[in-house]
């Protein structure tokens, strides 16, 4: 999983030598990964700040209705790319892209606000990703299944 994490793109040929084992053992493995659940796609990163968007952070606290009712309203706006059910001090946290903080700003006063149920938005912007280990899951993973 690590060498496709580097590289989505990478040969089966290049993972079997990388590991000294067979293509056929990396093929059978990947496609038990796949089949289970484990790899769930295969994707390509983009930057956003080149493509001259921004992406936010919105939390969101739900008073008196089910969450999943407020998420099926989020799903309808294409700025919106994840939206995470949470436990805390929100019951949903929402991944969006815009082009401007303005429009960032009137996303949320008047789409988002004007959905019913809707108590509470706090906003964070990011402004960089500092990546630490993207392998922290399976690090974590292989520690505690030894």
């Amino acid at each position: 999983m690590r060498c496709l994490r580097s590289d989505s793109r990478v040969s089966m040929g290049a993972i079997a030598e990388q590991l000294d084992i067979s293509k056929a053992t990396v093929s059978r493995r990947l496609s038990r990964m796949e089949r289970d659940g484990v790899i769930t796609g295969y994707s390509v990163e983009v930057n956003p700040s080149k493509l001259n968007l921004m992406r936010a952070l919105l939390s969101i606290e739900v008073i008196g209705s089910s969450v999943h009712n407020v998420i099926e309203d989020l799903r309808r706006f294409p700025e919106v790319s994840n939206i995470y059910k949470s436990f805390g001090d929100h019951n949903i946290v929402v991944e969006l892209f815009t082009s401007s903080v303005d429009s960032l700003y009137e996303l949320i006063q008047e789409r988002f606000l004007v959905i019913a149920n809707i108590y509470n938005v706090e906003v964070d912007i990011l402004v960089e990703r500092i990546e630490v280990d993207p392998n922290s899951d399976i690090n974590i993973y292989q520690r505690d299944n030894r």
